[in-house]
């Protein structure tokens, strides 16, 4: 074990949008320490020729990632060279911090063995690991098998993971995220700007609405009501008898006044939020719409990924612990509506026949399953699969991130595993990361004899 100092590890999570980062893991795990956009600038220097800057004009930016995929390598590693040396300039020990980093399933080997050389020979850290999303959306659950949903802005991942291992011939990732949920706001809402739209997405006022919930997408939910059960019974004699009629009768409507029960959101035809800029934005029910399209497609091409796994009993395991991480999850009732949704689809009751399938298994679009059962239908015991289909729990024992969504799951699995791998005394994970040793050996290539991939 190289001489990492205790707890001195640099954790970084690029997405398309955001990227996060962690130095030093302290006992009870925490959100992000810096969270920053996801681009560069390219300016000019006084001798005219450009270089790259964290600050600009918008109009001279660079993203280095879009829908997952690095289309320029070295803003990239301009970014996260610059957020390392930033981050870990006031600590003498700095050279000491190894580094994990987390990728998808869009970047390159080339690209990621790029990374590995440019950390070493550039920024010269002591250790680099480089683990997949999708595996650290796994550590934050505390699970070996799952199904991870990872819905992004302008793309989704779906991972299959059986014993900590990415079945890359099930893994899907398809053209759909949270900017479509935007743009089917955008058309519902036509008088709002863009931000408002993604901050109206944000807000407590902007929810998926289920069985339970249901009001303007359906039945009206029980009205919370306004009266209370004294309500029109007064005690005359009480107030004849004291004298006091006025302080009485005043008495009683302050009480009924404090009875009065505050309407829910979804059953208010009208709701509002203060945006950004301090203006009331008041909205309808469209509130309660635009995920629609998102929900039913992903709950499609989820069925498609894991009944492409050959054991079934895997099969039914991954139908039990579904993750679902990304930005869409902030909003009320999402990941409830993508299970009822995938109940719908693709649960089978005990004693269904293949001719009672659900609908989902043969509705045409988004990738259509095997027009037989052989994929959905085999039997497991004394049933098939999925008799069960469950989100995984994730675990409640990070006191640091309560408060906190669990879109950024990833990055609470990805401070696990930096924990887990290069902290000295209690490393669990053996040889998961490359040394300075192992690179001059073995080169960046190693990266693919860790296990990781």
């Amino acid at each position: 074990m190289p001489p990492f100092r205790d707890e001195v590890v640099f954790v970084i999570t690029t997405g398309s949008q955001i990227t996060r980062v962690q130095y030093g893991l302290p006992e009870s795990l925490t959100p992000a320490q810096r969270t920053v956009p996801t681009r560069v600038y390219k300016v000019a220097n006084d001798d005219g020729k450009a270089s790259l800057s964290l600050e600009g004009a918008e109009s001279d930016a660079i993203y280095p990632i879009r829908k997952g995929i690095i289309q320029d390598l070295d803003s990239l590693l301009y970014l996260i060279e610059s957020l390392y040396r930033m981050t870990t300039k006031a600590d003498t020990d700095s050279p000491f911090a190894p580094i994990l980093l987390t990728c998808n399933s869009e970047w390159q080997p080339k690209q990621i063995e790029e990374i590995i050389t440019h950390m070493f020979k550039k920024v010269h850290v002591p250790a680099v690991t480089i683990i997949p999303e999708s595996l650290a959306a796994l550590y934050a659950y505390a699970l070996q098998i799952a199904c991870v949903v990872n819905v992004g802005e302008e793309k989704t991942e779906i991972t299959p993971i059986i014993d900590f291992n990415i079945v890359e011939s099930a893994q899907a990732v398809v053209e759909i995220g949270g900017k479509d949920i935007n743009r089917a706001l955008q058309s519902l809402l036509p008088t709002l700007q863009p931000y408002q739209i993604e901050e109206l997405k944000r807000s407590p006022i902007y929810e998926v609405l289920n069985d339970k919930s249901m009001s303007f997408f359906g039945e009206p939910s029980a009205p919370a009501t306004s009266s209370v059960e004294d309500e029109g019974i007064v005690d005359v004699a009480a107030i004849v008898a004291n004298g006091n009629a006025r302080e009485i009768l005043a008495q009683r409507e302050q009480k009924k006044s404090s009875k009065q029960v505050e309407l829910k959101n979804s059953e208010m035809p009208r709701n509002s939020f203060i945006d950004s800029k301090g203006q009331k934005v008041e909205v309808g029910t469209e509130r309660f719409k635009g995920t629609e399209d998102i929900i039913e497609r992903l709950s499609h091409e989820i069925g498609n990924v894991i009944g492409k796994l050959d054991d079934i009993a895997r099969r039914g395991d991954c139908w039990e612990n579904i993750i679902i991480v990304g930005g869409p999850t902030v909003v009320k009732g999402f990941v409830d509506a993508m299970l009822l949704s995938l109940q719908e689809h693709f649960l089978i009751t005990r004693g269904t026949t293949y001719s009672e399938l659900p609908s989902g298994l043969n509705t045409p679009g988004y990738g259509t399953p095997p027009a037989t059962p052989a994929v959905y239908g085999q039997t497991l015991g004394h049933g098939q699969v999925p008799t069960m289909i469950k989100i995984a729990k994730m675990a409640e024992y990070f006191i640091g991130w309560k408060g906190h969504t669990w879109e950024d799951a990833p990055f609470l699995g990805s401070q696990i595993a930096a924990k887990q791998i290069f902290t000295p005394g209690i490393a669990s994970i053996d040889g998961a990361y490359i040394s300075r040793e192992d690179f001059a050996e073995h080169g960046p290539r190693e990266i693919w004899n860790l296990g990781l991939f």
